[in-house]
């Protein structure tokens, strides 16, 4: 369903809320999603497709399973070792000239606004580790909506440093962003409301929440992705609400002990918070078989390549400095690797991406997706 609304033209699509049953349920059966660091790890796409991509991102593709039905967990790597694709399909719209990828169900348990990293685009929710989180937040009755920073040149990063609804671009129009979501969806004012962001995305989830809260708009927390708060922050008072925090054990791009010191100060203030930590696991085939399209044979031949190349040793183990795997290095020695003949463009990303994600570096990671849905559906204002 596409709506307009005011200042011109405002059109976003929404999801289930809108659709009569049987038509969702067509397209969970028969649909075939086509969408497109410090954006997200990788994305979730098949060779041959095309669709909407941003820099340093890819499309989806894939037939939409069902909502909750996750694939288990491998113990020796953290995450499913199954491809990834979406559960349900996102609508694709836009809201004010900027590019939307939205679910929202007939009866949500919440709504999350989804950030991306420097860089980034809508598509962040297309990412494999970030399908991945959705797909058990959906599994749990959430909807989203995800857009994209005001700056769509150079960085493309949000405005984290002015903390004014009024004057930031980027927080003035999520906030009519919200309302828009209310008026024209199942959303309404009682819905918990959640942020959830990726480095420069982190933050500025942080500011948002800052800002809506002191605007009294009831948020019922955040998650902050390897990065938090900043300065403009504490111009609001500071971030007083749950949240939930993700840093990496080899994270060179932001600081990791200055996110957890960020998290005691919101706990001192008598909010409820959670820690997570990826840590740096052994580079083994399993976790590029999340990557649709790579079979175990191209899988094993990545981890050979970086052997090869004096990247890991036999057993996986890093054998160069973490800092060289910073997202956003241009020296970054595992781009330079050449990869199996055969892998697109979209997959030699991805494999990057989850390749940074296993070594606890800076790369939003879906380790932890379901200790994020569990903080999310314990905290809900209203």
């Amino acid at each position: 369903m596409s709506t307009s609304a005011g200042r011109g033209t405002r059109t976003w699509t929404t999801s289930a809320a809108r659709r009569p049953a049987g038509t969702l349920i067509g397209m969970l059966v028969v649909a075939l999603l086509l969408t497109a660091g410090c954006g997200a790890a990788g994305t979730s796409h098949e060779p041959g497709t095309a669709g909407p991509s941003s820099g340093g991102g890819s499309p989806v593709a894939g037939t939409p399973g069902t909502p909750g039905r996750a694939a288990s967990v491998d113990p020796s790597v953290g995450v499913s070792i199954q491809p990834v694709r979406p559960a349900v399909p996102p609508d694709q719209g836009d809201f004010e000239g900027f590019a939307t990828y939205s679910y929202i169900p007939a009866h949500p348990a919440g709504i999350i606004y989804l950030f991306h990293g420097s860089g980034g685009s809508a598509d962040f929710a297309v990412k494999i580790e970030t399908v991945d989180v959705l797909n058990e937040m959906i599994g749990r009755g959430f909807g989203y909506v995800a857009t994209e920073s005001t700056e769509r040149s150079g960085g493309r990063r949000w405005d984290v440093d002015d903390p004014s609804l009024a004057s930031n671009p980027d927080l003035a129009r999520l906030d009519r962003l919200r309302r828009h979501v209310i008026e024209t969806t199942a959303i309404d004012p009682g819905t918990p409301t959640y942020g959830l962001g990726m480095s420069n995305g982190s933050a500025f989830a942080a500011l948002w929440a800052a800002a809506e809260s002191a605007a009294g708009v009831p948020i019922s927390g955040v998650a902050l992705y390897m990065a938090g708060p900043t300065k403009a922050v504490d111009r609001l008072g500071g971030l007083r609400v749950p949240t939930f925090m993700v840093v990496g054990v080899n994270d060179t791009v932001t600081r990791p002990a200055k996110q957890k010191a960020d998290l005691a100060a919101i706990a001192r203030a008598g909010f409820p918070t959670e820690l997570r930590e990826v840590s740096q696991r052994p580079v083994t085939s399993a976790r590029y078989l999340r990557v649709p399209g790579v079979t175990e044979a191209t899988a094993k031949a990545v981890v050979t390549a970086y052997q090869q190349a004096g990247l890991i040793d036999s057993a996986g183990a890093l054998l160069v400095s973490p800092s060289a795997g910073r997202a956003d290095a241009t020296d970054d020695p595992f781009r330079r690797i050449r990869l199996p003949a055969g892998l697109t463009p979209d997959q030699r990303t991805a494999i990057h991406a989850e390749t940074l994600a296993t070594i606890g570096a800076h790369q939003f990671n879906a380790e932890f997706k379901a200790q994020n849905a569990d903080f999310f559906a314990t905290h809900r204002i209203s």
